[in-house]
């Protein structure tokens, strides 16, 4: 990754921190002062205009706060994945294929063993 490049992720994830930190501590102040059998406009006065909008208006809540919230822990779960992916392996492929190797090698025997096992008759104890 050049400089450029991390110049980039670095200010998106700044911009991403900071999109998060507001929704968020906007969707728990809108919970915590939640009043249950308030009119809108008892709401707008005691928690104000912007809070009380999201309070009596759960769509654009939704879809303004929480909705976005959601698509960047998603879109960051698959930069993660691509990330991983993209990453060049510390082993070489003769190490790979010596671990392949060994691994049938085990499951070879494991199998040998779960056969004799299964051929062998097992006796019935014997009840009174």
């Amino acid at each position: 990754m050049d400089k450029e490049q991390k110049k980039i992720v670095i200010i998106v994830g700044a911009i991403e921190a900071i999109v998060l930190a507001f929704c968020l501590t906007i969707s728990i102040i809108v919970l915590v002062t939640w009043v249950q059998n308030a009119s809108p406009a008892q709401r707008i006065a005691t928690n104000g205009a912007f809070i009380a909008w999201f309070q009596n208006n759960p769509t654009p809540f939704f879809l303004t706060i929480v909705l976005p919230v959601f698509i960047i822990f998603l879109v960051d779960a698959v930069y993660l994945i691509v990330y991983a992916s993209k990453k060049p392996s510390a082993l070489s492929e003769e190490e790979r294929q010596a671990i392949q190797a060994q691994a049938r090698e085990e499951a070879k025997k494991e199998l040998e063993a779960e056969m004799k096992a299964a051929q062998k008759p097992v006796e019935k104890p014997k009840t009174k």
